[in-house]
């Protein structure tokens, strides 16, 4: 290229492009400088387009038809150059000379310059330019100014103007080496017209959007308007659900952002149903890596407004009544249900990053969310004391009754643990609803205390250290027991110093109710000391906790009871039933419960009156043999001792015809046989110490023989005086009758502990909790008081 005429371009100087048409071949004006530019690159370059307006009206157009598609050493032509440079009246005059020449589909020169495309990736100016660029594509790649030059750059404009070229808009389909085609450039760049024109062509949504990451362009369409977002969702509906390598959906992309806008126009726009439904429907319960959902990443943002949106437009989607996914447990747990790896909810995740209007928001929608623990077992009620999130733990107490699973984490901390975070009058709230957990310890064995003093608050390190200053509320253990709240049972009973009386006054006990999962756990519970003092108490129905858990087949607390020697087996409830009477049923009921009695050696058919499980049989023995031997002996001799005296002709009984002799006699007699046959069952019960059921009943029917022959030896005493002095002192002989009568009918177990009660005031009690001495007192009592009025008629 001739200097001269390169100079000319450079500064636009029309005079000299007329004297040179004048003087020059036409070849001279194709020259090509050391960049292989023409003088059409140099004007566009710069932008003298009166210079390119004036060759195109006196250059003839088969030289105007090779400037088209001359290319530089960037493989740039003309067209490329100005969509460079932003040079909109370059592009405008270039367009007008396109479409002033004529073109036959055989010209060789033939070239629509819209989709020439530049050939090789090179460092220019102020961008890494890639291969394969149309003047389009590469006109909206530029993201900066040119500082060289003294116009501002229209990209925009010059873009649309490229636009106008190509009618069918072609080049809008053409990728360059990287896969970005110009929707991807024009929505990056927030150049809204552009981008609105492309997506409202009739090219398919595959051939605009080529190989290019599709969720980096939906995520950057938050650059453009809402229009062009709303066309945007219309247009790419069908690719909404694609997965990235994090596993990252575009919805969990915008509440990584915090982009609000494009949610709130899906949720917005009924002519992107298709776009609203894969969001609204499928997406939002998707998992990345990490198995968080777009809720739960909205949830940790710092913007909440996202989360929020999501929610309400998955319940505009439930509410049209539509399947919401073909995953069937997906279907089943709506989104704010779903938990991470970490067993987090969206609203423990909101409580975490202490987002508590968000978690008030969630907690109205799914109340249930409070019972859901993550893999630390720390529930919604947890972390909302340990963030000090008041309101949200006021709101769980509202909802309802935090379950004592819902207290503790798993390292052992407690609510009460974190008070600290929290205002006055809700630690005092949640102390007097909790005192029972006050001293439970951490796995570094801290208490709530502990943790006071290290935050250094005065107010609840004295409030600790005195805890008889909290309001404290009852513990319900029914409801607790209800609820299989096991834990809190046990340690309510390990922080109860006062549980006896508190079990006497409500008539119940915590042992009438607890659930505990296996047999050891309820043997470990049955040593406690609370316990133990309360495991024969009846409730208002007069049943044992042994009464209870066979009625409610309890097998576990059963067998635990009835291994325990200080369980009575034999009080009856208030419909006279015994525990063993229960036992009976379920062993003819259930071959489980026969096969349990078999295996801890309990024979619930076995009844006996005074022989209770744990009785030391040696020790019952030696005490029964020798009241009954000496019952045999005073009754042998009193057989050879007769009243009145014997006949020394005859030898025989004086009285022997008298009605009070003969019952002197026979009642000797019997008392004697009867002591005789204990002796003989007690002899027998020590052979058979290999059945131990047996030996039992042996000395329990002992036990009655044995009162059966003391009653016999009172009843021969009486009738022995009153056969000698009836006729001398029948006044004397009426009073001794009387009163072996009243000691006959006293000496009833349970008639005698009314009689010493009533006349030992000391040995009575306030109020009497049911025994084997007491169940019966009103009824024998009325039998006592029918049977003197009787004897003392007779008398």
């Amino acid at each position: 290229m001739d200097p001269a005429l390169r100079n000319a371009a450079f500064v636009g100087n029309v005079e000299f492009l007329k004297k040179a048409l004048a003087r020059e071949p036409t070849e001279y004006f194709l020259g090509l400088d050391s960049g292989r530019k023409c003088i059409f690159h140099h004007t566009a370059w710069f932008g003298r387009v009166e210079f390119m307006e004036e060759a195109m009206n006196i250059l003839p157009p088969n030289i105007l038809k090779q400037f088209l598609h001359i290319r530089d050493v960037n493989s740039y032509t003309v067209l490329h150059t100005a969509a460079l440079k932003g040079r909109f009246s370059v592009i405008k005059c270039i367009r007008g000379m396109y479409e002033s020449l004529s073109w036959d589909d055989d010209d060789e020169d033939h070239v629509k310059p819209w989709l020439a495309l530049t050939e090789l990736r090179n460092q220019s100016f102020h961008m890494d330019h890639c291969g394969g660029m149309t003047p389009l594509t590469l006109c909206l790649a530029q993201d900066e100014l040119d500082e060289d030059a003294n116009t501002p750059l229209y990209y925009e404009e010059c873009a649309m103007e490229i636009m106008l070229m190509d009618p069918e808009l072609v080049s809008c389909t053409i990728a360059d080496e990287d896969g970005y085609t110009p929707l991807y450039y024009a929505v990056k760049e927030g150049y809204n017209r552009v981008a609105q024109k492309i997506l409202m062509s009739s090219q398919p949504a595959t051939s605009i959007v080529g190989s290019s990451d599709l969720l980096e362009l939906v995520s950057l369409a938050t650059n453009c308007t809402d229009h062009v977002v709303r066309l945007l969702f219309q247009k790419l509906g069908d690719w909404f659900d694609l997965i990235d390598d994090r596993g990252f959906t575009i919805v969990h992309q915008w509440a990584k952002d915090g982009e609000a806008r494009p949610c709130k126009i899906l949720l917005e726009g009924d002519d992107i149903a298709e776009a609203k439904t894969k969001v609204y429907k499928e997406m939002i319960i998707m998992k990345d890596d990490e198995f968080d959902t777009p809720l739960h990443i909205a949830a940790r943002n710092e913007e909440c407004e996202v989360a929020k949106i999501l929610i309400r437009g998955y319940q505009q989607q439930v509410s049209l009544g539509e399947e919401i996914s073909q995953d069937k447990v997906a279907a089943e747990c709506p989104p704010w249900k779903i938990q991470n790896k970490n067993g987090d909810t969206p609203l423990q995740a909101a409580l975490s990053s202490k987002h508590e209007e968000l978690a008030l928001e969630i907690l109205s929608i799914d109340p249930t969310l409070c019972q859901i623990l993550n893999n630390k077992s720390e529930s919604p009620f947890f972390l909302a004391v340990r963030c000090g999130c008041a309101r949200v733990v006021d709101e769980i107490m509202r909802i309802d009754e935090p379950r004592f699973k819902m207290l503790r984490r798993n390292d052992r901390t407690t609510v009460l643990h974190y008070l600290s975070t929290l205002p006055e009058k809700t630690c005092r709230m949640l102390l007097s609803k909790y005192w029972w957990i006050i001293n439970l310890e951490d796995d570094q064995g801290k208490t709530a205390l502990d943790y006071a003093k290290r935050e250094n608050i005065p107010w609840l390190v004295d409030l600790l250290t005195d805890p008889s200053r909290i309001q404290k509320e009852d513990f319900d253990w029914i409801e607790a027991c209800t609820r299989e709240e096991s834990d809190a049972v046990l340690a309510f009973v390990d922080h109860c110093p006062n549980l006896q009386n508190l079990c006497r006054e409500e008539s119940d006990t915590p042992l009438h109710h607890i659930k505990l999962p296996t047999f050891k756990d309820y043997r470990s519970f049955l040593k406690n000391s609370s316990i133990a003092e309360v495991k024969n108490y009846a409730d208002h129905d007069g049943a044992t906790a042994l009464h209870r858990a066979l009625e409610r087949k309890d097998i576990h607390l059963a067998r635990a009871l009835l291994l325990d020697d200080e369980v009575q087996r034999t009080i009856k409830d208030d419909n006279g039933t015994t525990a063993m009477d229960l036992l009976a049923k379920l062993c003819e009921e259930n071959e489980d419960w026969d096969k349990m009695c078999k295996l801890i050696k309990v024979n619930p058919n076995l009844k006996t009156s005074f022989i209770q499980q744990g009785t030391n049989l040696d020790q019952m023995r030696n005490t029964l043999s020798v009241v009954a031997a000496l019952l045999a002996t005073i009754t042998f001799a009193a057989g050879f001792t007769l009243p009145g005296g014997i006949n020394s002709d005859t030898g025989e009984a004086v009285l022997a015809k008298k009605a009070a002799f003969l019952v002197f006699l026979l009642a000797d007699v019997y008392a004697m046989c009867t002591s005789i046959l204990v002796l003989f069952c007690l002899i027998w019960s020590m052979v058979m110490d290999s059945e131990p059921d047996v030996a039992r009943v042996l000395v329990d029917r002992s036990m009655f023989i044995l009162m059966q022959s003391l009653y016999a030896t009172l009843l021969a005493f009486m009738t022995g005086i009153y056969t000698v002095i009836q006729h001398s002192s029948l006044w004397a002989a009426i009073v001794i009758f009387v009163m072996c009568s009243v000691i006959g009918i006293a000496v009833n177990k349970s008639i005698l502990h009314l009689v010493i009660s009533k006349l030992i005031p000391a040995t009575s009690r306030e109020k009497q909790y049911r025994t084997p001495a007491n169940q019966e007192v009103t009824h024998l009592a009325q039998i006592f008081t029918l049977q003197y009025h009787h004897y003392s008629f007779s008398s």
